[in-house]
């Protein structure tokens, strides 16, 4: 009898899965091709080989599908159009076989291992197979703890409830523990349905899930000491995460900061490994780190970007819509592709963290954490670099989540400001903003109350400062507010802000360290005191660079105030939003 629209329930679609998968096997025909070996074989046919004998492929959408992306949490809110896509999942699961890809995230001695299930379109064997390498094996036999179905095939997709003009492609059902994606065949949406299940499962578990990679190093204080700093990096995809969360560092590279820091980086700095690149697990005596290989950004990359670079060179990466240069090689430098009308912003590929030359085989750290670094880049307010001293402050900046769109996020908003809760909003569910951001701020007082905190610094890396601007007005909650508009040029890369300017990844690097050592010097913020820090010296970084990267040498004192002011009031209406129930110590931390 077939199955209608009606019919289908969040609880019911498993259920109807097993039954097509047992009507077909019972009438001999294959439903299931459970992890099968050859999957790289098959992939081949359409993939591309370059000189270096690593493959690559492109995707159908160079993008997630975040404005397409819908989380239902209860059978009340299932609405004709989720339950539409979901029959039309079903035929088409019913008219072809599915291939199931086990894996799991998190290391086996992870206090957050969780078993996935992938069940993948037949007709794209390259995502199992790309996705498989990046994760830790999976016990087919097992029950899985979160699910994916993957078909990347237009379906006559419904339109997105209340938002006809767009289509929905992908459900998550947190509670349920699966989701669903269609249209898309960026690996991006496997990897992250995954990870955004495992997110709320490490809260779960007693620590919070967050966008953030983890390198640990050691570096030597001033006085001599060694001091082992276990760092978080926090940041929206293209902000600089990968850059300074995967930074390795080398001969070529002690060299660099030797030629244009005066610096022997050496002597000060050693023993760097990298633990993830994505997706972590924050706990109070640990990292959990959730994948064995890295899924990286690499337009732009070059041999300064030591670890990325020579994985992504190496003849084990798998590319996605990555071009090739004049010898055939894997190429990174965005001048080939298009993708909609714009020169190609995201090229990515799986790496194994053995071959960035600095791995030691755990994913997840060797000591407590002590360092948490918000990648939060702006034009008109932000230092290059601050230390966030009070800890309300510092769980009010991840909660605002205040970054710049890019081109792997949507083609919407490219370059522009926006919000996005703990970096994190398209992939939290099930366990809200607040209760993570409440959990971190758990954590950061305990640590501070045993004598053993953890530092918190906000850093510029990916915007400006400086930058030009005007001023109009935005209707926020029914009032009318003033607030600033940066002004942007069209380049071949997409909108640049006008003005300003920004630090390099090397110089941020050079304050990491040099803060990491407690090397640097503080001056209290000149309107928000001794809650945030401003650099007054940086060894290796000149006073009039500086004096480059500090907003107040561009604007007044007033100027600043109000822009601040606008920026605080732009801040709570997205916490409104996005963490309703941020505690009131947090959401006014701002205030001044």
């Amino acid at each position: 009898m077939p199955i209608t629209a009606d019919q289908i329930t969040i609880n019911n679609f498993p259920d109807l899965f097993r039954k097509i998968i047992a009507d077909k096997q019972a009438a001999g025909i294959q439903a299931i091709q459970n992890n099968p070996p050859d999957l790289l074989e098959r992939a081949q046919s359409y993939g591309t080989r370059f000189a270096n004998d690593s493959w690559g492929w492109s995707s159908n959408i160079w993008h997630r599908s975040a404005a397409n992306t819908s989380v239902v949490n209860t059978e009340q809110e299932l609405t004709d159009s989720h339950r539409e896509l979901m029959l039309r999942v079903l035929e088409h699961i019913i008219a072809r076989p599915m291939i199931q890809a086990d894996a799991s995230l998190g290391s086996p001695q992870s206090l957050a291992r969780m078993h996935c299930r992938l069940y993948c379109d037949p007709q794209y064997p390259d995502i199992p197979y790309r996705w498989q390498q990046i994760c830790f094996p999976g016990d087919a036999t097992e029950e899985p703890d979160a699910t994916l179905f993957f078909i990347p095939q237009y379906l006559g997709n419904p339109p997105m409830p209340n938002d006809p003009s767009n289509l929905l492609q992908v459900i998550r059902f947190p509670n349920h523990n699966y989701t669903i994606c269609t249209a898309s065949s960026y690996q991006g949406e496997v990897k992250k349905g995954f990870l955004s299940h495992w997110i709320s499962y490490c809260y779960l578990q007693g620590g919070t899930g967050e966008h953030a990679a983890c390198r640990e190093f050691t570096v030597k204080t001033p006085t001599g000491e060694e001091k082992r700093i276990i760092m978080g990096c926090w940041g929206l995809t293209g902000s600089g995460k990968s850059a300074h969360g995967m930074y390795v560092l080398n001969d070529q590279i002690y060299q660099l900061y030797a030629d244009e820091f005066g610096l022997d980086l050496a002597e000060i700095c050693y023993d760097n490994y990298i633990k993830n690149d994505d997706i972590i697990g924050w706990f109070d005596r640990v990292v959990a780190g959730s994948e064995r290989g890295a899924w990286t950004k690499t337009e732009g990359v070059d041999e300064n970007q030591a670890g990325i670079y020579d994985a992504a060179m190496s003849a084990e990466a798998l590319h996605e819509n990555t071009e090739w240069d004049e010898s055939g090689n894997p190429a990174f430098d965005a001048k080939l592709f298009q993708h909609n009308g714009m020169l190609n912003r995201n090229a990515r590929s799986v790496l194994s963290l053995e071959d960035t030359g600095a791995f030691d085989g755990s994913v997840d750290s060797t000591a407590p954490p002590n360092m948490a670094v918000f990648i939060s880049p702006g034009y008109l307010t932000d230092y290059a670099w601050l230390k966030l001293n009070d800890i309300d402050f510092a769980v009010k900046v991840l909660a605002d989540g205040r970054t710049v769109g890019h081109p792997a996020q949507s083609q919407e908003g490219i370059g522009e400001t926006k919000y996005s809760s703990r970096y994190c909003l398209p992939f939290t569910m099930g366990v809200t903003n607040a209760e993570h951001l409440h959990r971190f701020r758990e954590i950061l007082r305990r640590r501070s109350a045993e004598g053993s905190p953890i530092e918190v610094y906000q850093i510029n890396t990916t915007g400006k400062v400086g930058a030009s601007y005007g001023w109009g007005t935005v209707q926020l909650n029914g009032e009318e507010h003033e607030m600033p508009r940066v002004h942007f040029e069209q380049t071949p890369d997409g909108p640049k802000a006008v003005g300003g300017t920004g630090p390099s990844i090397e110089e941020t690097e050079v304050f990491l360290i040099q803060a990491a050592r407690g090397a640097v010097q503080w001056a209290p913020h000149p309107l928000w005191g001794e809650k945030v820090l401003t650099p007054l010296s940086v060894p290796g970084i000149t006073a009039q660079r500086l004096r480059d990267l500090d907003p107040f040498t561009y604007r007044s004192a007033e100027e600043m105030e109000k822009l601040l002011h606008a920026q605080v009031i732009l801040g709570k209406y997205y916490n409104d939003i996005q963490c309703p129930g941020l505690h009131p110590d947090i959401y006014t931390a701002m205030d001044f």
